[in-house]
């Protein structure tokens, strides 16, 4: 008989994962209360693959940020996402309020100006 980790004995309960998955829990209204409904694996290669683009695109974003606006300097930019059952990024937009604290939260600082 072969002895569990504390980590497989937990997955077990849940489905099948190993360490090429992650656990998402949406807040999909429509997966609730149905068969598709709670934890979902997710493969950490595509949730990885969703991130970086994630990144890339702010990056676009961020580069055409000033660095001060009237009398105040833009020194952060912090930005809350949610990951979906199939590994999509999306910010949080007006108008939504996450029920659970998850979420990524992503916090870029501006490089401090170099003397060179």
């Amino acid at each position: 008989m072969s002895k569990r980790t504390k980590d497989e004995t937990t997955a077990a309960g849940k489905g099948a994962m190993n360490s090429d998955e992650i656990l998402v829990v949406t807040s999909d209204l429509a997966a609730i209360g149905t068969r598709g409904g709670g934890p979902q694996p997710l493969k950490v290669e595509e949730l990885a693959v969703n991130v970086n683009l994630f990144i890339q695109q702010m990056s676009k974003v961020l580069e055409s940020t000033p660095v001060s606006l009237g009398k105040f300097h833009f020194e952060e930019f912090e930005i809350h996402a949610e990951i979906n059952a199939d590994g999509t990024i999306a910010v949080l937009g007006s108008g939504v309020h996450a029920g659970v604290g998850g979420g990524l939260r992503f916090l870029f600082r501006r490089r401090a100006a170099s003397n060179e």
